[in-house]
């Protein structure tokens, strides 16, 4: 189930700094994504694509990382040109991420492309706009390659006319982990702005967590480790999630009792997903 695994960490390259894709790929996080929309200019489109196929051609990837790519608009000219690119010359790219997803043929026709081509890809869809929110449980379940909704805070402040700020992104953050929760999918949280602030970032990536959320994009590879804590469980409470989903698998039927309290249906359903994450090693 797209649930289990994880994705806490997502990190940006721009497809005209490729350079910085080795560090990138070091630094921790889960997933690496190559820019190829809002990083770019238009008249340097083709440039871009071209050379994340040059740059991904040999490259090492570390274990549990995923390399994907930000695509243009599907709309757009250059979005059918990078994925049909990518598909006949990135092998080694696993992944898209689609900007501006409004409805559920945003990710269906993407979808279709990768079947067609003999490529299974997971689709990452960006919730970033007014229509986007309002349709975002149709496209949380639009197609089975989907993996997880990313949360355009920053586009969709602008599109409401709200600050980017907490109390006036709570509804749309709110909204969009419902659609996930739905569709069984993880919903992932926009960047913390302040690359600086770790404090405020580990504050903030609590918060979103407590509402749903699974994890986090990052501006900068310093805000890797921050992300990666937060959305962690401890080897303490994974091995608890383990012991807890054991007993109850036993017997279904039986009231569960657990270090004296009982555990009801929802919260085994919610320690699941906890139990089924590889045990990292705890911080001395």
């Amino acid at each position: 189930m797209a649930l289990h695994q994880p994705r806490r960490a997502t990190l940006f390259v721009g497809g005209l700094a490729l350079q910085d894709l080795p560090a990138a790929l070091a630094s921790g996080a889960d997933i690496v994504c190559i820019d190829l929309e809002d990083a770019v200019p238009p008249e340097r489109k083709a440039e871009a694509r071209d050379a994340a196929i040059a740059a991904t051609r040999d490259v090492r990837l570390p274990d549990g990382v995923q390399l994907i790519a930000r695509v243009n608009g599907m709309l757009e000219d250059d979005g059918p040109a990078d994925l049909r690119a990518l598909l006949a010359h990135a092998p080694r790219i696993t992944g898209l991420m689609l900007p501006k997803v409004v409805a559920p043929q945003d990710v269906q026709v993407p979808a279709s492309m990768c079947v067609q081509d003999g490529r299974v890809l997971d689709l990452y869809a960006i919730i970033e706009t007014c229509e986007g929110l309002e349709h975002s449980a149709a496209i949380a379940r639009a197609h089975p390659a989907l993996k997880a909704l990313y949360f355009g805070g920053f586009d969709l402040s602008t599109a409401l006319g709200c600050e980017m700020a907490w109390e006036p992104l709570l509804y749309a953050r709110s909204r969009v982990v419902h659609a996930g929760a739905m569709a069984g999918i993880q919903v992932i949280d926009s960047p913390y702005a302040d690359v600086a602030d770790l404090a405020g970032l580990r504050e903030s990536c609590a918060r979103v967590k407590a509402l749903g959320m699974t994890g986090r994009c990052a501006k900068h590879a310093s805000q890797v480790p921050v992300i990666r804590e937060a959305f962690t469980p401890t080897a303490r409470e994974i091995r608890r999630a383990r012991a807890i989903v054991a007993q109850f698998r036993v017997d279904p039927t039986r009231p569960l009792v657990y270090e004296g309290k009982l555990i009801e249906l929802p919260a085994i359903r919610r320690l699941e997903r906890v139990a089924a994450q590889p045990v990292e090693p705890e911080s001395p």
